[in-house]
């Protein structure tokens, strides 16, 4: 009896967590939908202004066109993120490796990053460890999990507010960290703020949409090169995410 009672409960688990799973993926595929709608309505609509010639001035011409290229480069980045969420999953390899020097791959990602920071009225520093050794790192990937960290920090920080990105040797390894002054994250949920598709309490009780999926892509890039994604955090006091990386000769993949 005690044996049947054990597989039942084992049982019902097991399903919750699949009706669980199921609801989650439901919720991300609405919030894919709605971010890739967004950015598309957007580019068509200003397109459709600027080849109608309603426009009061060149510089009005110039601001509609910048528009446009930025929500197409946001949109990229959503496309980006769900493909290579999509081979995550399907246990696909997506990286590419070689010698590396990722003071210039996060300068990259910065750079990449400049206009967005700007147009959300926000500031981006930046205080990068001169003299970094090289690593074992496929750039691609690493400039688009950094992209993924500082767009979440856009996402939940307040205006006027600073995005603080540090690249630092720490022993054998190179850490990237990410601070923001956003509404900040429980100590229990540190762990699961990583996992496909979850979302902090303190963000789903505010209208911020997301597709639940760019922080566990950062882990899965930081995890494949031998390092780590971790977050620091309290409610209140803003989030530091921080990448891991070993130096040459001690990445273990």
């Amino acid at each position: 009896v005690v044996v049947i009672l054990g597989g039942l409960a084992v049982l019902g688990f097991a399903i919750r967590r699949e009706r669980r799973l199921n609801e989650l993926k439901s919720e991300f595929i609405s919030n894919v939908s709605h971010e890739l709608k967004t950015p598309l309505s957007i580019i068509s609509m200003f397109g459709e202004m600027l080849a109608e010639g309603r426009t009061k001035s060149p510089e009005q011409a110039h601001e509609y066109a910048e528009i446009i290229w930025r929500e197409s480069v946001r949109l990229g980045r959503l496309i980006d993120n769900v493909l290579d969420f999509a081979k995550m999953e399907r246990g696909m390899g997506v990286y590419e490796f070689g010698e590396t020097d990722l003071g210039e791959v996060v300068g990259r990602a910065l750079d990449l990053s400049e206009r967005r920071v700007q147009a959300a009225n926000m500031q981006l520093s930046d205080d990068i460890e001169p003299d970094l050794p090289p690593v074992q790192l496929d750039a691609n990937a690493f400039v688009l999990a950094v992209l993924n960290l500082i767009d979440n920090a856009i996402k939940y920080a307040p205006d006027g507010k600073k995005i603080e990105v540090t690249l630092k040797r720490k022993g054998d390894s190179l850490v990237l960290d990410v601070r923001d002054w956003g509404p900040g994250i429980d100590p229990e949920e540190h762990e699961r703020i990583f996992e496909r598709f979850y979302r902090a309490k303190v963000v789903r009780l505010k209208p911020i949409r997301g597709s639940g999926i760019g922080l566990a892509l950062v882990q899965h890039i930081a995890r494949a090169h031998g390092g780590d994604a971790t977050v620091t955090s309290e409610p209140g006091k803003g989030s530091t995410f921080s990448i891991s990386i070993p130096i040459s000769g001690k990445n273990e993949r």
